[in-house]
């Protein structure tokens, strides 16, 4: 990323008006989880924001303009591991800024921000069997599994 250009770290809870956008984009590659009703899943979003307490949404801005969003959650893929509570999700960047390591970023805010509130340690899936990007963070693969027909990787960063 260009030095010149200024990569910050918000609350989407502070930018309420950013959640028609964040819901775009995950259904880009996340349609059949977020269903057809776009604006249930909007709403259910915005339920969902605040300002203490889990789950935390953070959007990435570069220049003020969301760029991309992860979140601290207490639980995700219940059906599967309902004992796993503490999971880093959501973590998506629009195409035209991949590359620049904002996903790496976002995931390591939410690590940061795990530690504050002192969780023992946070969980997440991946479709990249190698672990990807998570794998270079320092995340530990633990085991593989099915879900929706798609095989994914459960990790695990302890804190």
């Amino acid at each position: 990323m260009d030095r010149s250009r200024k990569l910050k770290f918000e609350l989407l809870a502070d930018r309420p008006e950013d959640v028609p956008l964040v819901i775009d984009w995950w259904r880009t590659i996340w349609a059949d989880r977020i269903g057809e009703d776009v604006e249930l899943a909007r709403e259910q979003l915005r339920s969902s924001l605040k300002s203490s307490g889990l789950p935390i949404h953070i959007l990435a801005t570069v220049d003020g303009r969301p760029v991309g969003s992860a979140a601290l959650k207490d639980q995700e893929l219940a059906e599967l591991f309902p004992d796993y509570h503490y999971w880093l999700g959501s973590v998506f960047v629009e195409a035209n800024s991949r590359g620049d390591k904002i996903a790496s970023r976002l995931s390591q805010r939410v690590v940061e921000m795990a530690k504050l509130l002192q969780l023992p340690h946070l969980y997440l899936q991946t479709i990249d069997l190698e672990g990807g990007l998570y794998a270079d963070l320092g995340w530990e693969a633990i085991g593989e599994f099915t879900h929706r027909d798609e095989r994914a990787l459960l990790m695990l960063k302890r804190l």
